[in-house]
């Protein structure tokens, strides 16, 4: 061999190795570029799961908000109702009685408006009546007025001459009151009432 040859066969052997060598930086590179890859899907994936969970977590912490939101509002509103409804239980117990004070009072003849127990008489029912009217509790009217079912219970219907009272409430046969407060309106006892027609 000559050493030309010999040469050629270094070249050759150099050229192979080069390649060989080249080959496996580009294998390894590969291999590099593949493990980064999957680091890569791996940590969106993470980024997904949490993108998810907080959204969850977010979604979760509105729908607490609201029902705790919900509960203190219906909370407020129970203990509000809870006070006017212990009033109303308490003052349709001693209702009775003042209608029953007004009845006697619109039964008395003439000469015995001047007697003084119904002078006193007069005076009980005169503070019964302020004192329902400073707890917000008001007589239902009902003479002359139609017939109102939040108010009124018609118990019987009358005939009537004057043509302007037909269907309109001619006479009170118990007066009874309602519970009203910035525009709410309770109806402690429906006054029975008789109705023209």
């Amino acid at each position: 061999m000559t050493k030309k040859d010999e040469k050629k066969n270094d070249d050759e052997l150099l050229e192979k190795l080069e390649e060989i060598k080249k080959e496996k930086e580009d294998k390894e590179i590969g291999w590099e570029i593949e493990e980064l890859n999957k680091k890569i899907q791996e940590l969106e994936n993470e980024k997904k799961e949490i993108t998810e969970m907080t959204k969850r977590a977010q979604y979760d912490y509105i729908n607490l908000k609201m029902d705790f939101d919900r509960l203190v509002r219906q909370t407020e509103e129970k203990d509000a109702n809870q006070g006017i409804d212990i009033l109303i239980d308490v003052v349709k117990k001693f209702l009775p009685f003042v209608e029953n004070l007004r009845k006697s009072l619109e039964n008395i003849n003439k000469e015995q408006l001047q007697d003084p127990l119904t002078k006193w008489v007069q005076i009980v029912y005169d503070n019964f009546i302020k004192t329902l009217g400073s707890m917000n509790i008001k007589a239902i009217e009902s003479v002359w007025l139609e017939p109102d079912l939040f108010f009124h219970e018609p118990v019987s219907v009358q005939k009537t001459e004057d043509k302007k009272m037909k269907w309109k409430i001619i006479q009170e046969f118990e007066r009874w009151f309602f519970w009203e407060k910035d525009g709410e309106k309770k109806v402690i006892v429906s006054s029975k009432v008789i109705v023209g027609e």
